[in-house]
């Protein structure tokens, strides 16, 4: 919702406040209606109050018009905003029968299960990131042990995320970013044989 919306809602809400308490101080005659009709005479007779008041109503007349004519335009916005903010969670799919969100977790999760048949991968995290046009792509961290080819990594890894993604979903991956956060040095066993050598 705008922010003249709210405005003229506020606006709204109090003239409906006021009139409604002016309503149950005359049904309960704690007000007296010719005080009320005095008060109302005496600003109309009031060349300046008399057009204060003529201005006023002129602009409620207008915002009145607003809300009532012009507020499906401000829905239909706000759906949409909506329809958006979903999507950036996941990819929305429609067809004849009905709709299907494929979450970010879901498509995390597959490319996650990729990674964790990859021997020189010691840890992984993955981040999906969709934009408003529903391109993919996926950031994925990694930490490798130490005579892992990284290009030959970066490739298989790339490709395969790709393809079960695909596979799963029959979404298309844009693009795998992949970000090489450690290199995990394992220690070399020392084989007995040299021992005896020496």
């Amino acid at each position: 919702m705008k922010i003249i919306d709210r405005i003229i809602l506020s606006i709204y809400s109090l003239i409906m406040l006021i009139e409604s308490i002016i309503a149950i101080l005359l049904i309960f005659g704690w007000a007296k209606l010719e005080n009320l009709i005095y008060i109302i005479k005496d600003i109309l007779n009031n060349g300046v109050a008399y057009n204060i008041v003529f201005g006023i109503s002129i602009v409620f007349i207008i915002l009145s018009i607003k809300a009532i004519f012009f507020r499906g335009s401000n829905v239909r916005e706000d759906v949409v905003e909506k329809r958006k903010d979903k999507m950036g969670d996941g990819v929305l799919l429609e067809n004849e029968d009905g709709k299907l969100l494929i979450s970010k977790e879901t498509i995390e999760r597959l490319a996650n299960s990729v990674v964790k048949n990859f021997a020189n991968i010691q840890d992984a995290k993955t981040k999906v990131l969709i934009d408003s046009k529903n391109n993919i792509t996926i950031i994925v961290e990694l930490q490798i042990l130490q005579n892992t080819v990284i290009k030959d990594l970066n490739a298989n890894l790339q490709t395969r995320i790709k393809e079960v993604v695909r596979k799963a979903t029959e979404l298309e991956v844009n693009e795998v970013n992949i970000r090489i956060k450690n290199i995990i040095n394992v220690p070399q066993k020392v084989e007995e044989n040299d021992e005896e050598e020496e």
